[in-house]
């Protein structure tokens, strides 16, 4: 029996006359009506706005009760005055729970003190998870989670039945690729391969996850990646992969019963351009783990409440799709604003950045969070704590090995041979170079070689690096002091010692007001 409907007969039971269920998945809502009016031993009215009231028996069949009770508000008096038991499920409910609808929320707390007998349970059905805050001490809410692998599979088999195709009797790896979806969505999947294979199996794990990855693009606030980076492909950064090598670990049931819990994430902090975000599409990939990208700035929305919904939404789908990894990419710009949301938004920063602060805290499922920020200064104090993440790593300057290796990794992404440039020399006179800044000398070289109709060569690689004004002289006071900040409160990611930063630009050179601010020095500017 599912922990959702045993909540809600739980609730029933306990005297609970209206609950709160959120989801847009109409069939298990029904479901589980049907299964409590069953318990209750009450029959179930369906009521919505376009098809009156109806009754439902334990089968789900329909039967015409009254097509014409189309006001809410009617049949919320009429719920009110009945005086025979039953259990009424109303859907799409939330647009005449608005705070403008003074009435209907004032029957609906009326339905709340209605007594015992006869017994009269009120199912409001809604996609948002929040109530009237005049409702919201008297009505408990239920948020359905996403379908798991046995739902999945009911819906797998319905959808072979009803196209009439075969489905193979091993099919955990179609399942699991619909990990993530709502039943309607999975049906559409499921429906779409077995249109274009004609049968339902492994072969459709392919035409599933891509469904999968357009829906929750779709939703506007995930993105679902196909990682394709190796290790090989980041330069530097060995005591940050070490520590990810033994972390992905952990992750497997020999873990749980050494007593290990599933890894929560890591904060990755430091410079523009040198391999945080890059660190995350490898971590999926080497662990063959889905990659979601989370972008925090398309949480907010201009309806009341959908901020809320949209972050319950992406972690609700992370959960599901879990063991995964969730990639929140410059976090601090998602949550700027946080400290002044009571005076800006009417809280609704603060309530989306707390709801993430819990989940991050009291999370179960294998979901590892890989964060990136550029500015420490911008982060809220409350998510650089111990139990948020399980380490903070400070991202550096690629040193001069390091740069060597990077330069020859994308030399050799170009299919050229990187034994034929001088690496050395081309990595001593890069120094201060992010690794984003040398892959943008190597793409540069490569313009300039096909537009003088030549191969690319070392002096084309040296000519890029020295039109370059790295970030490192633009911005050489706070790096530094961030520097500073990372060896006394994160982990440094690369064991190497930092190198000294290059000579920036003369005094009489004009500097722009963020080149000037330094946020790490205690009550500076």
């Amino acid at each position: 029996m599912s922990v959702v409907f045993e909540n809600m007969r739980h609730l029933a039971r306990a005297g609970a006359n209206v609950l709160h269920l959120v989801s847009f998945e109409w069939e298990r809502i029904q479901g589980y009506a049907i299964g409590l009016a069953d318990t209750l031993h009450a029959p179930l009215h369906v009521w919505s706005r376009s098809s009156g009231l109806e009754r439902r028996d334990a089968t789900g069949k329909r039967e015409t009760e009254d097509p014409s009770q189309i006001d809410p508000l009617e049949i919320l008096k009429a719920i009110h005055a009945a005086e025979q038991p039953g259990v009424w499920l109303l859907e799409d409910i939330h647009p005449y729970l608005a705070p403008e609808h003074h009435e209907m929320v004032r029957w609906v707390r009326e339905i709340c003190r209605c007594p015992e007998t006869p017994r009269k349970v009120v199912l409001l059905a809604t996609t948002q998870p929040s109530l009237h805050e005049d409702l919201r001490k008297e009505v408990p809410t239920i948020e359905i989670p996403l379908p798991d692998v046995a739902d999945l599979r009911t819906v797998c088999i319905g959808v072979a039945e009803a196209l009439g195709v075969p489905k193979d009797d091993e099919c955990d790896a179609l399942l699991e690729g619909a990990r993530g979806l709502t039943v309607m969505e999975a049906k559409l999947a499921f429906g779409q391969a077995a249109a274009k294979l004609g049968r339902l199996g492994p072969n459709a794990v392919r035409i599933v996850v891509r469904e999968k990855e357009r829906i929750i693009r779709q939703s506007g606030v995930l993105e679902h990646y196909e990682a394709q980076e190796e290790w090989d492909d980041i330069g530097g950064l060995d005591v940050l992969k070490t520590w990810l090598d033994r972390r992905g670990r952990a992750f497997g049931q020999g873990a749980r019963e050494y007593g290990l819990d599933a890894p929560k994430g890591a904060l990755l902090l430091g410079v523009q351009g040198c391999g945080k975000s890059l660190i995350a599409k490898a971590v999926a990939a080497s662990w063959r783990f889905p990659l979601l990208r989370f972008d925090l700035g398309k949480v907010y929305a201009g309806i009341v409440g959908q901020s809320e919904a949209n972050i319950r939404t992406a972690l609700q789908v992370a959960q599901a799709l879990a063991p995964c990894v969730l990639w929140i990419d410059e976090m601090e710009k998602g949550l700027a604003g946080v400290e002044s949301s009571d005076r800006t938004d009417s809280g609704t920063a603060a309530r989306v950045f707390g709801t993430l602060l819990t989940w991050m805290q009291e999370k179960r499922e294998p979901v590892f969070v890989v964060a990136t920020a550029n500015r420490v200064d911008m982060l809220p104090p409350e998510l650089l704590r111990k139990g948020r993440f399980d380490e903070i790593f400070f991202v550096d300057l690629p040193t001069r090995a390091v740069r060597t290796k990077i330069l020859a990794i994308h030399i050799h992404k170009r299919k050229r041979d990187p034994g034929e440039f001088d690496l050395a020399k081309l990595s001593e006179m890069s120094a201060g170079f992010s690794g984003a800044e040398l892959e943008e000398a190597v793409r540069e070289a490569m313009f300039d070689a096909f537009a003088e109709g030549c191969e690319i060569s070392t002096k084309h690689v040296e000519r890029a690096i020295r039109s370059t004004y790295p970030l490192s002289r633009t911005m050489r006071g706070p790096i530094e002091d961030l520097r500073r900040w990372a060896k006394a409160r994160a982990r440094l990611a690369s064991s190497e010692p930092a190198e000294s930063l290059p000579e920036g630009e003369s005094a009489d050179v004009p500097r722009l007001k963020q080149e000037m601010r330094n946020p790490f020095i205690p009550g500076g500017s």
